[in-house]
């Protein structure tokens, strides 16, 4: 009885006198230390191994969990081996919160008591949504949809707790900063049908885009715009224009084809904005592949170039490019936008001969 007494008076001493309580280690190293493994040393500090199962509070009421330093009110250091979600959750999750309860709210976090007295739920995980498999939801008010995650299909939903798309949004959507397609980059334009969602135009084949930019100088030659589809019609407008103010535009058809040589080029219309009731240019076509186009009435430009300056010639050298002939006086800038219309199909042609009318 006598020994149980001043085991008794050694432990109560040693709580008084560092308020450090242990459990299965004579070295407590905080508060409240917990060594579950019952691995730590008897002095100094315990390695990552032997840390991994503790659980310690500090005098700051901050619990650590397989930490003995933690830096928030709780903090779990976890040490699993699983790379990923779905294949090791066990052993690399370090927290689960789990209501046992069919259909229930697993997880929700509370702020404040807001204005109108009631606490605004600002995450939460309930499968009482989607036939109870389950939906991620942060708002700001409660019964608010600001973000929802479809926990079974993986759709995003901005504003609805019901997305139906991979992203699905009840509102409008801004862009801020988009990349600009450079030279003959393929671009398909993208449409919204009815119900919102985004589509393609068509598909990959039909209503793609391509542009470039090109500043030629006068007499010179160069590529306007490489890169065409093979097997393809275009619809394709020109731009040029001086710093007086002064824009010609003018639209052409486009074959390409590499068999046999088959691609064409031809004028169809155009427009300048100058004071003349002769706004279209005349076209020349010259061959099959290309066209020289003239405009009248342009004045001349302080800046540089006469009434020829807007001048120039389209030709097709080979199958897929354009090139532009500068015949005008000065350096100008040119840009080309071309819109594939059709796909080219290519039919065989077979000859029958009757051998009843060979004599």
């Amino acid at each position: 009885m006598k020994k149980n007494l001043i085991t008794l008076a050694m432990v109560l001493f040693s709580v008084i006198a560092f308020s450090q309580v242990g459990i299965n280690t004579p070295n407590p190293l905080a508060t409240f230390h917990v060594d579950g493994g019952k691995d730590n040393p008897a002095t100094n500090v315990p390695n990552d191994l032997q840390t991994a199962n503790d659980f310690i509070v500090n005098s700051l009421g901050k619990v650590g969990i397989g930490n003995i330093n933690p830096l928030s009110n709780l903090h779990i250091f976890n040490r699993g081996e699983a790379t990923g979600i779905g294949g090791g959750e066990a052993t690399n999750t370090g927290l689960i919160i789990e209501n046992p309860i069919v259909n229930n709210s697993i997880l929700s976090i509370l702020r404040a008591t807001g204005a109108t007295g009631l606490k605004q739920a600002i995450m939460g995980i309930n499968p009482n949504f989607n036939g109870n498999n389950g939906i991620f939801i942060i708002s700001r008010v409660p019964g608010g949809n600001d973000l929802a995650i479809d926990l079974t299909s993986g759709n995003v939903g901005i504003a609805t707790n019901a997305p139906t798309n991979t992203l699905d949004v009840a509102g409008s959507a801004r862009v801020r900063t988009m990349d600009v397609a450079t030279g003959a980059t393929l671009i398909t334009p993208v449409y919204s049908d009815a119900n919102g969602v985004l589509n393609k135009a068509v598909d990959n084949i039909y209503g793609t885009v391509i542009n470039n930019t090109v500043t030629i100088a006068s007499g010179a030659t160069n590529t306007l715009i490489t890169g065409l589809s093979n097997n393809a019609v275009y619809k394709a407008v020109v731009n040029v224009s001086n710093t007086c103010g002064r824009i010609g535009i003018a639209e052409y058809y486009i074959t390409n084809n590499a068999l046999n040589n088959s691609f064409s080029i031809k004028g169809i219309d155009g427009i300048l904005n100058a004071e003349t009731t002769d706004k279209s240019p005349t076209f020349s076509e010259i061959n099959r592949y290309t066209t020289s186009v003239v405009w009248s009435g342009i004045p001349n430009c302080a800046a540089g170039g006469t009434n020829i300056a807007f001048n120039y010639t389209l030709t097709m050298p080979s199958a897929g490019t354009i090139d532009l002939i500068n015949n005008g006086d000065t350096s100008l800038q040119y840009k080309v936008i071309l819109t594939r219309l059709f796909y080219l199909l290519w039919f065989p042609v077979f000859f029958y001969l009757d051998l009843d009318l060979v004599l």
